[in-house]
C-alpha cells in the first residue's frame, strides 16, 4: 500500500446514530456487543421485577380472599356491658352469627340494628379478638323523661328517643313532662311533637340535665317557653325562664341544688335561675313562694337596669 501503512477499515463498521460514541466516534463490533448485552440485561431485571411485583400482588389478593372467607370466621360472639338486656337477646338481634366473617363484621351495621331493635341500647362498638371471637360492647340508656299519653306514659332518653310507648307505672325518679303534646312516636325512634319549639327546647333542656348529672327531677314544665320550670324531689321549684344559656343554668342548679342539701336535704323552696349569673334560693312552700320570688326577681331587675343606665 500506499506510503507503507495498513488500511484498518475493515475492523470499523459505519452503525444508526443510537451506536456512536462520546463525540459521533462509530464504534467497534466489541462495543456494540457489549452495550446491546447491557440493555437485554436491563430489560430482563426490568421483566423481572414486573412479574415479582405482580406474583406478589395476586398473592396479596389470595391470602385476603382466604383470610375474608376462608380464615378468621366469627367462632364466639361475647356481649359486655348491657344491664338492659340478656346476652341471649342481644345475640338475637345484633345480625351476625357464628361462621361470619370476623374481619368482615360491620360495627356501624351492628350499632344500627341493635339501637333500632333494641330501645334501651344507647351506643354499641365492637373488639375482634383474633382469630375467632367477636366482642360486642353495649352501653345503655336510660329514661330521661316521661309523658303522659291516654292512661299510659311515654318514656324517652335525653335524645329523645323513645324507650317504651306504652308504660303502665312510672318509675321513681323519672320527671313527667307537662305543657306539651306528641304527634308521632314508635318504639326506638325520636319522638314528634305537635310544636316543634316546645319539642326542640324539651330536648335541648333533657340533654343539659343529663350533662349537668342532676338526678331527683320529678316534673319539668315547657307550657310556656318563656317561663319554663322544674321540681327536684318533689320539694324545690327550679324557676328556669327562657331557653336562652339553658346548659349552663342548668350547671348553676346542679351546683345550687347540691349545695342546699349539704345544709338540709329537707329544705323546701325555690331556686330561681332567671336572674343571670346569680342563683338565689329562698325556702319555704314553693307554691306560697314563687310570686315572692318572681317579686324579688322583679326588683332585682329592676336595680341592675337603675345601675346600669347611671353608668
Amino acid at each position: 500500500m500506499a506510503n507503507g501503512k495498513k488500511n484498518n477499515t475493515s475492523n470499523i463498521i459505519k452503525l444508526p446514530t443510537g451506536f456512536t460514541g462520546a463525540g459521533g466516534q462509530q464504534l467497534s463490533r466489541d462495543e456494540v456487543r457489549s452495550r446491546k448485552k447491557k440493555r437485554l440485561k436491563r430489560r430482563r431485571a426490568i421483566r423481572k421485577a414486573l412479574l415479582s411485583f405482580v406474583l406478589l400482588v395476586v398473592v396479596g389478593i389470595i391470602g385476603l380472599v382466604l383470610a375474608l372467607t376462608v380464615f378468621f370466621k366469627v367462632d364466639t360472639i361475647k356481649v359486655k356491658g348491657s344491664k338492659a338486656y340478656p346476652q341471649k337477646i342481644i345475640l338475637e338481634n345484633c345480625g351476625v352469627e357464628t361462621g361470619d366473617s370476623l374481619l368482615l363484621a360491620n360495627e356501624e351495621q351492628i350499632a344500627k340494628t341493635l339501637i333500632a331493635s333494641l330501645p334501651f341500647v344507647g351506643s354499641v362498638t365492637i373488639e375482634r379478638d383474633l382469630p375467632s371471637t367477636l366482642v360486642i360492647n353495649v352501653t345503655d340508656t336510660y329514661t330521661a323523661a316521661a309523658i303522659s299519653y291516654k292512661g299510659n306514659f311515654i318514656l324517652l332518653n335525653e335524645n329523645g328517643k323513645v324507650l317504651d310507648s306504652d308504660a303502665a307505672i312510672l318509675s321513681e325518679g323519672v320527671p313527667l313532662v307537662t305543657g306539651i303534646e306528641t304527634e308521632s312516636f314508635k318504639e326506638s325512634e325520636v319522638i314528634t311533637f305537635k310544636t316543634k319549639e316546645n319539642g326542640d327546647i324539651l330536648i335541648e333542656l333533657l340533654k343539659a340535665v343529663a350533662k349537668a348529672g342532676i338526678t331527683g327531677l320529678t316534673e319539668i314544665d315547657v307550657t310556656d317557653t318563656s317561663d319554663i320550670f322544674m321540681i327536684y324531689n318533689d320539694r324545690i321549684k327550679i324557676l328556669v325562664g327562657s331557653s336562652v344559656n339553658l346548659e349552663t343554668k342548668i350547671l348553676r342548679a346542679a351546683a345550687a341544688i347540691e349545695r342546699e342539701n349539704e345544709i338540709n336535704q329537707y329544705e323546701i323552696g325555690v331556686l330561681d335561675l332567671r336572674t343571670e349569673p346569680k342563683v338565689y334560693f329562698k325556702a319555704g312552700d314553693y307554691e306560697t313562694t314563687t310570686a315572692e320570688t318572681e317579686e324579688t326577681t322583679e326588683k332585682l331587675n329592676k336595680t341592675q337596669e337603675k345601675t346600669t343606665n347611671e353608668q
